[in-house]
């Protein structure tokens, strides 16, 4: 008797689980588990330069790609001569969007790469060739009916790997700051 009771409880338990999970589901409810938000993003590749390289002694290009959602892989090539000093450039670059959405927004990311230092020391040019390490973040505006156009700013701070003694001997700093601003064409 106690067993028919006890298995009589146990159906009568799984039929009104069943009926009320059905009910929850009933057509016109929205369901109760988040759906993604899909966002078309237009372009997912950008190549640009430093537009103050046409009236100054700075050149930049750049060239970037997304390589998962709210993230992109790049590189970067520059040549400044300030002051007489000159920083030749050449960088690898990957870049976090936090909204999710690449080329668009806040990013930050991290650099690795080669600089070639130059400058005159007492009359002397001293030259350091160095890698470097860094950090980065930047911001990204995309323009245009097509949002092809597009305009890049930022702020590093790039760590480079070279001996104290090294560094000295060619008057440059442990860490060195970068800014960035690209004008470009996404697609």
């Amino acid at each position: 008797m106690y067993c028919k009771l006890l298995i009589a409880t146990v159906m009568a338990t799984m039929a009104l689980t069943m009926a009320g999970a059905a009910r929850a589901q009933a057509p016109g409810q929205i369901p109760t588990q988040p759906q993604p938000v899909l966002v078309p993003i237009p372009t997912r590749t950008y190549i640009g330069f430093n537009p103050l390289g046409l009236p100054a002694d700075v050149g930049t290009a750049e060239l970037e790609t997304a390589v998962a959602p709210g993230l992109t892989l790049g590189g970067v090539a520059s040549y400044i001569d300030a002051d007489d000093r000159r920083f030749t450039t050449f960088d690898f670059k990957a870049r976090y969007y936090p909204a999710g959405i690449v080329l668009r927004g806040t990013s930050v990311g991290a650099s690795a790469g080669y600089t070639r230092f130059s400058n005159s020391v007492n009359g002397t040019r001293q030259a350091l060739d160095a890698p470097t390490l860094g950090i980065l973040v930047d911001h990204n505006w995309v323009y245009g009916q097509d949002q092809h156009f597009l305009i890049g700013s930022g702020v590093g701070v790039k760590r480079v790997l070279a001996s104290s003694a090294d560094r000295a001997r060619a008057d440059v700093d442990r860490a060195v700051f970068t800014v960035r601003l690209i004008v470009g064409f996404a697609f």
